[in-house]
């Protein structure tokens, strides 16, 4: 996949600042259920001891952009 799909840092720390701030905007939605999906399948991942390096979990981290509704 491209760069370009995936979720950047920068873009999750201005998520983080507009929650903090309580002015979310359309779309922060599906990216919020996107981060705790993502958190919940590592998670699980861990548990079960199939994350077996730091290479497999950095790759596990990277989140997806959201497919935006109308597009």
């Amino acid at each position: 996949m491209k760069k370009g799909n995936f979720v950047s840092q920068e873009e999750l720390l201005a998520l983080i600042e507009r929650v903090e701030a309580r002015s979310l905007k359309e779309g922060d939605g599906q990216l919020i259920k996107a981060v705790f999906e993502k958190t919940r399948l590592i998670e699980q991942m861990a548990k079960e001891g199939k994350i077996t390096s730091k290479r497999q979990l950095r790759r596990l981290m990277v989140i997806p952009r959201p497919e935006r509704s109308g597009e």
